[in-house]
């Protein structure tokens, strides 16, 4: 049987020339509000029909797929900086995916001793730690801060989290996921492309756009926790969402290595190639001085990277094709999840 994303995806181009049957547009219409990458594909398919000789699928047809999936899931923010796409994207696609969760899934346990809705309400309150600084950087009251919020959970993010998760354990799933998208809205409402150059802390101090970026990475992770507890597919990120998430973890190396080895790696550099969606190419010094050619290279998968990044890899479970000093190459894959958390 051939599963339904890809069954879906299969009529997608049909479906844009008005030519499904009602059986086949009716299963779109059930799909398409779930699947952020169907959602994205049926917009581009939309608009590429209207280039075919005049031929496009029908207004009340396109109205009422799009009605259906608006209805069904609350859109991406409309307009967001550059930098702030992924999350914007990511916040989209869990919520997605809590809105096909039956409210017995709540209650599953995804990653430590956490459920779904201890794992949302962590994004929550990491957020919130965000959200408070934008905000005070501004002058504005917070948004949909965690209360009381005082002493080490003020700005810790591991404190916050703790307070944000026993609050939300005594509350309805429904309120905890519309509490954590609401302050996701109000959190991109916030941010212009000024304001990605400010500083923030996330236990280190760090530009807000990194911050953001660093969200949407967090915010992938903890859907795909979710989607395998639970039993439910996901979608990769973007290509260009992705490329944005492995960026983010490579340029984190060398102080992920100083972090690990208690110092760095002075003269010596680093060449990574990452292939596949979302990859790219990075050279960067391990310290302050490094020499004219990289001492080593690292070559692997961009997907395999993130999640070896985020801990859901470990090195021994990627191919990776290490040149030049191969121990160095090592330690530096041993080293990537070092600032990942929960």
């Amino acid at each position: 049987m051939i599963p339904m994303h890809e069954h879906v995806a299969s009529l997608l181009g049909a479906w844009a020339l008005g030519a499904c049957s009602d059986d086949e547009t009716r299963l779109v219409m059930d799909h398409v509000p779930h699947c952020p990458a169907c959602m994205e594909e049926s917009l581009l398919l939309g608009g590429v029909a209207g280039l075919l000789d005049g031929v496009r699928p029908g207004p009340s047809l396109r109205e009422r797929t799009l009605a259906g999936a608006r209805a069904r899931r609350r859109p991406v923010a409309p307009s967001v900086p550059s930098f702030a796409a992924p999350y914007a994207a990511l916040v989209s696609m869990l919520d997605a995916l809590l809105a096909e969760l039956s409210p017995g899934a709540w209650s599953t346990n995804v990653i430590y001793d956490w459920t779904v809705q201890d794992v949302v309400a962590h994004l929550s309150a990491t957020d919130s730690l965000l959200a408070d600084q934008l905000n005070t950087q501004a002058g504005a009251p917070g948004l949909a801060r965690a209360e009381p919020a005082q002493g080490a959970a003020e700005w810790d993010v591991d404190a916050r989290t703790a307070l944000v998760i026993d609050q939300q354990r005594g509350r309805p799933h429904e309120e905890t996921r519309a509490s954590w998208r609401t302050q996701a809205e109000a959190l991109c409402a916030r941010l212009d492309e000024r304001s990605g150059s400010g500083m923030v802390t996330l236990k280190f101090p760090m530009r807000t756009a990194v911050a953001v970026v660093g969200r949407a990475f967090e915010t992938w992770i903890h859907a795909r926790d979710i989607a395998s507890a639970t039993g439910h597919s996901l979608p990769a990120p973007l290509p260009d969402h992705l490329h944005a998430i492995a960026g983010l973890g490579v340029r984190a190396l060398p102080a992920a290595l100083a972090l690990r080895e208690g110092r760095a790696a002075d003269g010596e550099s680093v060449h990574v190639d990452l292939s596949g969606p979302g990859g790219g190419t990075w050279e960067l010094p391990l310290g302050p001085s490094a020499p004219d050619r990289p001492t080593v290279t690292l070559a692997l998968d961009a997907m395999d990277f993130c999640l070896l990044a985020a801990e859901r890899l470990r090195p021994g479970e990627i191919r990776a094709e290490l040149g030049g000093d191969v121990p160095l190459g090592r330690r530096l894959l041993a080293a990537a999840s070092a600032f990942a958390g929960p």
